[in-house]
């Protein structure tokens, strides 16, 4: 048997540009986790209200109040946090085929590259706004206690952050640029998935499936039959 492996999300009760998770979001992470995985593992929800019925353990976001939002992952680098391999995914992801090669890639933190670097130039003004185009951070496997430093970094000028970027990505860009990245053909977005009607050839290689929460998609599945088989 395959060694036991964390999975964490991150569940930030409030509303947050579009985004206003519930729990109900974090269950159906959960049944999308337990049909691919395999090998045992432990589920652990970080957030700011420690009385939400989610599955698994929860685990108390220390500055929930002040990092609102995608900026509460930040608390992913804290040095209390559980030990073992772990794997953090956003909780509009949706997975659609094994996590074996995720799971197994080697890498002390290891992210997405962020596609949008291939239109850098289109979007050349927003990089006055603190964009970094170098990772997309709905998925992160790392160590837990080896990156400590980003988050005592962070904690120490957090405000001058929050204003200054884009999101908790950028951070990551900018100040640990030469990470491992997970090929490209693993992570499709779902409006790309919807355009093409159930394309199996998009399917092909996708493990994960990332969702927009300011639409709403990734909640409306059941609508979707061809892909609501694949990922509950």
């Amino acid at each position: 048997m395959k060694d036991k492996i964390n999975i964490m999300c991150l569940y930030w009760v409030g509303d947050f540009r579009g985004r206003d998770f519930t729990p109900l979001d974090v269950h159906r992470l959960f049944q999308s986790v337990s049909k691919w995985i395999d090998r045992p593992f432990d589920f652990y929800v970080l957030t700011n209200d420690m009385t939400a019925d989610t599955p698994g353990t929860k685990i108390e976001l220390l500055h929930g109040d002040d990092w609102e939002g995608w900026w509460s992952k930040m608390e992913l680098y804290r040095p209390d946090l559980p030990a073992g391999r772990t794997l953090y995914l956003d909780l509009d992801s949706h997975v659609v085929k094994s996590l074996q090669p995720i799971l197994d890639f080697e890498g002390d933190l290891v992210l997405f590259n962020d596609k949008i670097r291939k239109h850098a130039a289109k979007h050349a003004r927003r990089g006055e706004m603190g964009w970094v185009y170098r990772y997309q951070a709905s998925a992160i496997l790392f160590n837990p206690g080896e990156f400590v430093w980003l988050y005592e970094k962070f904690e120490q000028d957090w405000d001058y952050y929050i204003e200054h970027y884009r999101s908790d990505q950028d951070i990551l860009g900018e100040w640990i640029p030469n990470q491992p990245t997970f090929p490209g053909r693993w992570l499709i977005k779902l409006a790309v998935l919807m355009k093409q009607g159930g394309n199996s050839e998009y399917l092909r290689d996708a493990i994960l499936v990332t969702g927009q929460p300011k639409h709403d998609w990734f909640r409306k599945l059941e609508s979707i039959e061809w892909f609501e088989e694949i990922a509950r």
